[in-house]
């Protein structure tokens, strides 16, 4: 396992993040002794950059890991989310909010602290000078040790970045956005200013929800449980230029031997990125891990992004 620097620290986390989101109680996720092994063989592979939300099955995937990182917590970079949607009355970017939600993340995950807190999402309406001296606050008192930033635009994350560094003496350390081959959108501004301010780039959902995993094809009938359960993927991928690039990386597979989804992998690699993988089955995480090893050449770079065509942006709503 290789291992980067997070942002412009000198925090060394693995080149890929186990993510969190498959853990909890639905239909294609995962729970109990399942979880369990899948947490402990990505820490035995050197994975120790592990993620999670605190929307994520209301709670449930923080406490899966929790149980099973408490013997290990030393050695790993733990990060969680708030401002999301947790109900009716707890949401938003308050200090109110962002103080409860983190101390409740703190006990599902059986730790004082974690290692980055991300806000889960931003709207343009939030009073970011409020949201960041709460964070400020959060730092001081050692309940996270760093920030980092989902869902957000470039304008926000540059607003977010100037405010914190300049009034509050502290930058954000990453990004996480969504990102594939199939939707690139924040090439645009988001990954620049990520390059120029030393700010890591991690992309969730590296395989398209599952769209490049090799499941779907142009005339099939692309009825899966985690389209049943994630609606949303249909609106987002499956249109005839997304089976384009997904068709050229199936070819590329097949010349190298290897699955689609460990291309879909490689190329965000490629990108130096951190990316965030959902593993349910052991075997997938034996699959991510081998994609470390392909390297992609110019040219497959090239066939890959050739078709690409822009997508409208999609910003992630955590739970709103």
């Amino acid at each position: 396992m290789d291992y980067v620097n997070l942002g412009h620290t000198d925090l060394r986390v693995s080149r890929l993040c186990l993510g969190g989101m498959s853990f909890g109680s639905s239909e294609w996720m995962v729970r109990g002794g399942d979880a369990d092994r899948i947490i402990k063989k990505a820490i035995d592979s050197g994975i120790n950059f592990i993620d999670t939300a605190n929307i994520y099955s209301n709670g449930e995937s923080e406490i899966i890991i929790g149980n099973t990182i408490k013997d290990y917590r030393d050695d790993l970079v733990i990060s969680t989310k708030g401002g999301g949607k947790l109900s009716d009355f707890y949401q938003g970017f308050n200090k109110r909010v962002i103080k409860r939600e983190i101390d409740m993340s703190l006990k599902n995950l059986k730790t004082d602290y974690v290692d980055v807190y991300f806000m889960h999402t931003i709207f343009y309406s939030t009073d970011l000078n409020d949201l960041i001296k709460t964070l400020s606050e959060l730092i001081d008192l050692n309940k996270t040790h760093y920030i980092g930033l989902s869902n957000f635009p470039g304008s926000l994350l540059g607003e977010f970045y100037a405010i914190s560094d300049l009034v509050y003496n502290f930058r954000p350390v990453i990004v996480q956005n969504h990102y594939n081959a199939v939707y690139r959108e924040d090439e645009r501004d988001v990954i620049p200013f990520c390059y120029k301010h030393k700010i890591s780039y991690s992309p969730f959902s590296p395989m398209a929800a599952g769209f490049l995993s090799g499941k779907y094809s142009r005339h099939g009938n692309n009825e899966t449980a985690r389209t049943r359960s994630y609606p949303v993927m249909k609106s987002r991928y499956f249109k005839d230029y997304d089976f384009d690039v997904l068709e050229t990386m199936e070819n590329i597979a097949e010349e190298k031997d290897v699955k689609v989804s460990q291309i879909a992998l490689a190329y965000v690699i490629s990108k130096n990125f951190i990316p965030v993988i959902g593993v349910t089955k052991p075997e997938y995480l034996d699959d991510d891990l081998e994609a470390l090893e392909i390297k992609l050449s110019d040219d497959d770079i090239k066939r890959i992004e050739e078709n690409y065509k822009p997508h409208n942006v999609i910003n992630g709503t955590a739970g709103y």
